[in-house]
């Protein structure tokens, strides 16, 4: 662009015109490049910003996948061991479920009915000898015998109730001797919880490997049930009875003495008196 010189060696009205055009125009276009600038800029920082928010929202959004992962195994891992705990205690309550009150109950009568064995032995036994003694003596059919035979009835109802008392006792001891078996199972069942971590492994593999630690664990509990029972299913124990009739039968020897002797007694004394009074076959 070509600017003239009016003679004074000033420019031109038309000149100072077009330069001022030419300026404007170079200032448009420096302001254009700014705003182009400050846009490119905007436009960056505004793509920065939204890779930002997006690598936000993908890690919050990984946390949130671990988080509920981990969930899930530890809801597997929770729900596991409560499984084979129940497992594991019903295995024991249906292994003891035979010890019922009717087990308790047949047991003492077991007891009670070798009791009754040796009580009978002995008093067939003791009713022999009493009939014997008292045929000796000659007082089988007399009131010795009758009062002998209520002797014998009397010591009998005594020892089958002191025995009842014992045949209840051992029943309870067993009753007592299982619950505490028992109990002692249980426990260790529950202990078998504390063997593992209560957080469950960061993995499925690691949740699996600890649920089947302790489900080991607890089947070697419920495993020595079966022989814990069977050491508690023992027959009772009945000691050997005394001669329990002994004092009856030395009571009734007595009493049988001592009627042929009162007989005796009173023979000789009414002969004695028959002599003295002259009415003697033999005055």
């Amino acid at each position: 662009m070509c600017f003239h010189s009016s003679g004074g060696g000033g420019m031109s009205p038309e000149d100072q015109i077009n330069l001022q055009k030419v300026q404007m125009i170079q200032q448009q276009q420096l302001s254009d490049k700014q705003i182009a600038a400050q846009k490119e800029i905007a436009d960056q920082q505004n793509t920065f910003n939204q890779q930002q928010v997006q690598l936000q929202q993908d890690l919050q959004a990984k946390q949130q996948a671990q988080a509920d992962a981990q969930a899930s195994r530890q809801s597997e891992y929770d729900t596991g061991r409560a499984s084979l705990l129940s497992q594991g205690s019903s295995a024991i309550d249906k292994a003891f479920s035979g010890f019922n009150d009717d087990y308790f109950n047949n047991f003492a009568g077991s007891y009670m009915a070798k009791v009754k064995d040796q009580v009978d032995t002995q008093k067939v036994e003791a009713q022999k000898q009493l009939a014997f003694g008292l045929a000796r003596h000659g007082t089988l059919d007399s009131q010795a015998n009758a009062n002998a035979q209520g002797l014998l009835a009397q010591t009998e109802g005594r020892t089958l109730a002191d025995e009842g008392v014992n045949a209840t006792n051992q029943s309870n001891q067993l009753r007592s001797n299982v619950a505490q078996a028992k109990s002692n199972l249980l426990g260790q069942v529950q202990s078998s919880e504390s063997i593992g971590s209560p957080i469950a492994a960061s993995d499925e593999g690691g949740v699996q490997g600890a649920l089947q630690t302790q489900r080991s664990v607890i089947s070697g509990i419920t495993n020595q049930t079966g022989d814990v029972v069977s050491s508690l299913q023992g027959v009772p124990t009945v000691s050997p009875l005394a001669n329990i009739f002994a004092n009856v039968l030395g009571s009734a020897g007595a009493f049988a003495q001592g009627v042929n002797s009162n007989q005796f007694g009173s023979g000789f004394n009414s002969g004695r008196q028959g002599v003295l009074g002259g009415s003697s076959p033999f005055g």
